[in-house]
């Protein structure tokens, strides 16, 4: 962990696995949104230190905001109740 995009992409990676945890134990979320931000994370830490800095931070600020609407997402209602 030397560069900038590496502790990014480590935080926003912890971050989405966090919140999938949290999720996971209230409802059945649907994992593709949480893979989407883990792949775009090692996408943004392999542009950030290719050399494509620009790029490197739009994906992570992307994965930033996707995170930020699963965590701003209501939970499921439960429809078993007689």
């Amino acid at each position: 962990m030397t560069t900038f995009f590496d502790l990014c992409a480590t935080g926003l990676f912890v971050v989405v696995a966090g919140l999938f945890l949290y999720r996971l134990q209230h409802e059945d979320p649907p994992i593709m949104p949480y893979l989407v931000c883990v792949a775009a994370c090692a996408l943004g830490n392999w542009a950030g230190n290719a050399g494509a800095a620009a790029a490197g931070s739009i994906i992570l600020a992307a994965v930033g905001f996707l995170l930020m609407h699963l965590a701003s997402e209501p939970f499921q209602e439960d429809d078993t109740q007689t």
